[in-house]
């Protein structure tokens, strides 16, 4: 991924459009669990974008960058995103762990051994 490439915290009702970003390779948080204040700190550090579906949020005042997506549909709140920020062309599919949203990296099938589960092991050379 591009340094350029914008990175997103999201709400936790969009997980989905979380999950399909990170899919795309963006780093994507979802703000699940994490505390108003934590989520505050994280997207103004690390200078993300808080993706949101209202725009009932306190935090603006801390000058947190926010884009707000209108449609219900996954599909379309992609398309929103990318006619604010171009996400396309900057998309490296399948990068990124769906799950802790972490860059894959390729190892050796020995270097897993153990850590992965044999069905898995058994059907990988890295």
């Amino acid at each position: 991924m591009t340094d350029d490439a914008p990175k997103f915290i999201l709400d936790r009702e969009l997980f989905p459009l979380c999950k399909a970003l990170r899919m795309l390779g963006f780093d994507a948080l979802s703000r699940g669990d994490m505390a108003l204040e934590t989520a505050i700190e994280r997207a103004i550090e690390e200078r993300r974008i808080w993706v949101r579906r209202d725009m009932d949020m306190p935090s603006l005042q801390y000058g947190v960058r926010y884009f707000m997506v209108h449609s219900d549909d996954e599909a379309d709140q992609l398309r929103e995103l990318q006619s604010q920020y171009s996400i396309a062309g900057r998309a490296e599919p399948f990068s990124r762990c769906l799950k802790c949203n972490l860059t894959l990296v390729e190892v050796e099938r020995e270097a897993v051994v153990g850590r992965v589960p044999e069905k898995i092991l058994a059907s990988f050379e890295q």
